[in-house]
């Protein structure tokens, strides 16, 4: 098939290869001068300081290790990573460059892709069979409902991407707005620099620094793990925490930022924020609601304040799709296959999640799923199917849920194939999910015992015998005659209560206030 990539940040770049790997004609088409995507310095699309929240450990693709040294890279670093990936997989050749796709159209049984070369330049359409779309989901900043301080007012407003260090903020009294982890990393970068810095948070969230005890933060807890953890009290797991890092916790405990009734999976990832607090370097308020004609912020509490700067760190509007003529988001089945037309596919992150873990891995599963599906290799449900799960999910698309990306990318990868199938091979199947998110574990016959730091910590054989009391007995059977089960699994899996069945997608629950139920259930 002639297929047409859309952007070369890691998501187009994985398409690419995955495509040409599999005999497919690849032209990718990208705005800016470089790859990279937000990874890609010159794009303006993160701020200054920005690195890698997944460690070097688990953000790789799974056929190309990280050169660098690093154990959470910068922005530098993950660009040079991924242009040694293309380059390595020669994947250049394939990439036109300065190149923005300005529409997008289905013209009879093919695609026409119109793109322009530069702001003024002339314009240029191509046919092809299909559209893999993957111009990332944090590009568009998001403002404040109730709008920013009027021009005249003397405030400076910024949003994330256009924080280029504090340097300039010198005496300067800035209010930052958000309390995910752009707004933690601006306001604790800002504290050395800044008169004074407020920092406006809506709700607590767990923080937590990069290295745990001496282990990368993803390394704590196998896949398996992460759902096995969730039995686990949080008032427990906040003991561990304390038992592991005593001090980070007990200053924790001292700002009182710390959430008490929190959320295990959905953990923020940050190494200054709770000092620069616990410090006095950066003070919590209250969120805002408003500003004032004379650029006051006024806050939920009542109180408020003029800033000489304020820094709004509200996490990004979905996905410009409007150059794709006749594209809902309401109409992408799983998120990523346009119900209509599956020859058309979005390879981003679901634009109603607060997505965690989200890396090379992620992308390149999702993208193996897509090819696996345009490759005739798996199918999709029929027009019909794909409509009444889109009716059911994609209704509410301002309802964000979580997004655990480790877990959904064994989900994409059972789907896709490209995972042992635990119905044939058990053995190979529960060596990928019992071991620490390890990249190279995921390619097809690789799989290696690759202990986790506190699964000992954990029923990681309950899940286990969950997992196959999931499968149906005769399956079971047969895997006990192969050899991929023993005795005593096969017992065990026959005494999971009904309904403490989970299948080996390792459903994984939401948080307790949001209205959808387990993840699986929103993506199947």
């Amino acid at each position: 098939m002639r297929t047409a990539v859309i952007g070369a940040g890691p998501a187009g770049l994985t398409c690419v290869k995955q495509a040409l790997a599999d005999g497919h004609d690849v032209v990718c088409y990208e705005k800016h001068p470089d790859l990279g995507g937000i990874w890609n310095p010159a794009s303006g699309g993160a701020y200054a300081g920005v690195r890698m929240q997944s460690s070097r450990m688990s953000m790789p693709f799974s056929d190309h290790p990280p050169g660098f040294d690093a154990d959470f890279p910068t922005q530098d670093e993950v660009h040079t990573y991924l242009r040694s990936y293309a380059t390595a997989f020669g994947l250049l050749d394939a990439v036109r460059f300065g190149h923005e796709v300005v529409r997008v159209v289905k013209d009879g049984e093919r695609w026409a892709v119109t793109t322009r070369q530069g702001a003024a330049g002339a314009e240029e359409t191509e046919h092809v069979d299909a559209v893999l779309v993957a111009n990332g989901e944090l590009w568009r900043p998001r403002l404040p409902a109730s709008g920013v301080p009027p021009a005249g007012t003397g405030v400076r407003v910024l949003t994330a991407p256009e924080y280029r260090g504090g340097a300039e903020f010198a005496g300067q009294r800035v209010l930052v707005v958000g309390g995910g982890v752009s707004g933690a990393d601006i306001a604790a970068d800002l504290a050395p620099h800044a008169a004074r810095v407020d920092w406006s948070v809506r709700r607590k969230a767990l923080f937590l620094p990069r290295s745990i005890a001496g282990v990368h933060n993803d390394a704590l807890f196998s896949y398996a793990g992460r759902v096995a953890v969730e039995d686990v009290p949080y008032a427990r797991y906040l003991d561990w925490l304390a038992e592991w890092m005593p001090t980070y916790m007990r200053m924790y405990r001292a700002t009182g930022l710390l959430p008490e009734d929190g959320f295990h999976g959905a953990v923020h990832v940050n190494d200054k924020i709770v000092p620069a607090v616990h410090d006095g370097g950066v003070h919590p308020v209250a969120a805002l609601t408003r500003f004032t004609a004379e650029g006051r912020a006024v806050l939920a509490d009542g109180t408020g304040d003029r800033y000489d700067s304020v820094v709004l760190c509200l996490g990004y509007e979905p996905p410009d799709y409007s150059f794709i003529e006749g594209l809902r988001r309401q109409d992408l089945y799983e998120h990523h296959f346009w119900r209509h037309d599956p020859t058309l596919a979005v390879v981003n992150t679901p634009v109603d999640t607060e997505a965690f873990g989200t890396a090379c891995p992620y992308f390149e599963a999702v993208a193996g799923w897509v090819l696996s599906v345009l490759g005739g290799r798996t199918t999709l449900p029929g027009p019909a199917e794909r409509a009444a799960w889109c009716a059911r999910h994609m209704s509410a698309l301002d309802d964000r849920r979580y997004l655990d990306c480790w877990l959904e990318t064994l989900r994409l990868g059972l789907l896709s194939g490209a995972l042992p199938d635990p119905a044939v091979d058990f053995r190979a199947y529960w060596t990928v999910v019992s071991s620490q998110v390890d990249p190279a574990n995921l390619r097809p016959g690789r799989a290696r015992p690759v202990p986790a730091a506190h699964d000992d910590r954990l029923d990681l054989d309950g899940i286990r015998h969950r997992v196959l009391a999931a499968l149906p007995a005769t399956t079971r059977e047969r895997l006990l005659a192969r050899g991929e089960i023993d005795a005593a699994d096969l017992a065990a899996a026959a005494r999971v209560p009904a309904g403490r069945e989970l299948e080996p997608w390792l459903p994984y629950r939401q948080r307790a206030a949001h209205s959808a139920g387990p993840a699986r259930g929103r993506a199947a």
